[in-house]
């Protein structure tokens, strides 16, 4: 069973987008990225008790705020490219769906019937997880407009717990009406065919995939945003410097595109595909 870590961003007030990204760890590979993660720690402890470090928040990490105001700042990189680099040396796959702030306070009715910008970015990542997962078995013979079906690629949803009682029912809501708990007693409105029969909420202290979303949710909102790294951030051989973290981890990247809410809604989204490359065009901040 695959693992899918979810993590929202762009809640703080001041982003263009709310986006809900997704982290793949596919089975096999939670083991590896947990000595990545192990690692990871070293570089801010290098020889602390482990038990008194908490959790890798992305912005706090890069940007060298609490818990990490004074360590060293290429430490902290080094972390943080530890960890990116367990995404890529694993080949998780990162599934987002980035909603324009803008767009989605101008369209009536809301897409979907949602209520906030971040409910219809999660209702998006769900379905585009499914696609994933189904075109992980797509063969050229499956018959057209038929869902093949693959218990192999069975994924379990686990999102950052909360205190508002309220957003977690919204979530719930919004995932059962995709994924029905009866979906083979005749409920024609199944769409999430390989996802679990319930998704979970988890501590993102205790949990090291919540902390590698958070991370790549960060810099994937950062690149849709036009936000630049600092230069020099890293030297690494064929990553451009002025997205470097961003680069390390591009070729997993995925915009969730389902059908047929993308032909509807799809201007409403930010899409990855439609930026330049070279950061050329990025403000670095």
């Amino acid at each position: 069973m695959h693992l899918a870590y979810f993590d929202e961003t762009g809640i703080d007030g001041y982003s263009s987008v709310a986006m809900f990204g997704a982290l793949i760890v596919p089975t096999g590979t939670f083991g590896p990225a947990s000595v990545m993660h192990h690692n990871a720690i070293r570089q801010i402890l290098p020889t602390g008790d482990l038990d008194d470090f908490q959790e890798f928040h992305a912005s706090a990490l890069y940007l060298g705020k609490e818990p990490f105001q004074g360590i060293d700042e290429q430490k902290r990189f080094m972390a943080i490219l530890t960890l990116m680099a367990a995404v890529r040396a694993e080949n998780m796959t990162f599934i987002y769906a980035a909603i324009d702030r803008g767009k989605f306070a101008t369209t009536h009715p809301s897409p979907f019937g949602a209520i906030k910008p971040l409910h219809a970015a999660f209702h998006m990542c769900l379905l585009g997880i499914e696609d994933w997962a189904t075109e992980n078995h797509s063969r050229p013979d499956n018959p057209p407009d038929t869902k093949v079906l693959d218990w192999q690629d069975t994924y379990l949803c686990i999102l950052d717990d909360c205190k508002d009682k309220n957003l977690k029912n919204e979530y719930r809501k919004t995932y059962r009406s995709l994924r029905r708990k009866h979906p083979f007693a005749a409920s024609p409105n199944n769409r999430l065919w390989h996802a679990h029969d319930d998704m979970f909420f988890a501590d993102s202290t205790d949990s090291l995939g919540l902390q590698i979303a958070d991370l790549c949710n960060y810099f994937v909102r950062r690149h849709l945003e036009g936000i630049a790294e600092k230069d020099g951030v890293l030297h690494l051989e064929g990553i451009a410097k002025k997205n470097a973290f961003y680069e390390l981890i591009s070729p997993q990247v995925i915009c969730a595109k389902p059908s047929p809410e993308w032909r509807q809604y799809g201007h409403l989204f930010r899409n990855h595909e439609d930026l330049p490359t070279d950061g050329s065009e990025l403000a670095v901040s």
